[in-house]
């Protein structure tokens, strides 16, 4: 493996290339111990050896990044990735905390649909979920389990999310010309109301 590129980004620590496509961030302790040098191999077992050492560094950055907030799988594998652990460690690390139950998409995405639900139309929440790498159908059975439990429909909460929203911006449907009409209603479409939806609470 070819160190291809040292770039340095802090007084401690520095970027690590390696064959062009490989990124991992290493302490200036580690860069001597490893003697990790620009433009030289690293030897296979010297690798599997700092490998080793970066996957249990990982699981513990893992448990400080859980105990702050509830992450998906996928979400917490970019965090890793992004502190500078090479994806090998990022992905053993996230595999074990899943492994071990810290780690559960379903209950990830029950906990955010419960905390926005009053407040995000459905749409909106479901590709909030989708960008934390949590999947359609973990996200559609969170969903029926929630929608459940709820005291009104699913379409009766957006609507009354979408009247608190006309009261937020001083919209009154009965008074407004049709400019501000229109106005409104892209506004609410792109916050991920359905159309049909909209204009019922604008009639």
């Amino acid at each position: 493996m070819l160190v291809t590129a040292l770039t340095r980004i802090s007084k401690t620590k520095t970027r690590v290339e390696i064959d062009y496509d490989k990124t991992l961030v290493l302490s200036d302790k580690d860069m001597a111990a490893y003697d990790i040098r620009e433009n030289e191999e690293i030897p296979d077992a010297v690798w599997e050896e700092l490998l080793a050492k970066l996957c249990r560094e990982a699981l513990i950055k893992s448990g400080t990044l859980l105990s702050d907030t509830d992450l998906s799988e996928e979400m917490l594998r970019r965090k890793l990735l992004r502190a500078g652990y090479p994806e090998e460690a990022a992905f053993q690390a996230a595999e074990k905390m899943k492994e071990a139950g810290y780690v559960n998409d379903r209950r990830t995405a029950e906990n955010y649909i419960r905390y926005h639900l009053q407040d995000r139309s459905r749409l909106r929440i479901r590709m909030d979920l989708r960008e934390r790498g949590i999947g359609q159908d973990v996200i559609d059975a969170a969903f029926a389990v929630l929608e459940e439990e709820a005291d009104a429909s699913p379409e009766e909460n957006e609507l009354e999310q979408i009247r608190r929203l006309l009261k937020k911006r001083g919209v009154d449907p009965h008074s407004a010309d049709s400019k501000t009409l229109l106005k409104t209603m892209a506004f609410l479409v792109r916050k991920g109301y359905p159309a049909e939806l909209v204009r019922k609470a604008l009639s």
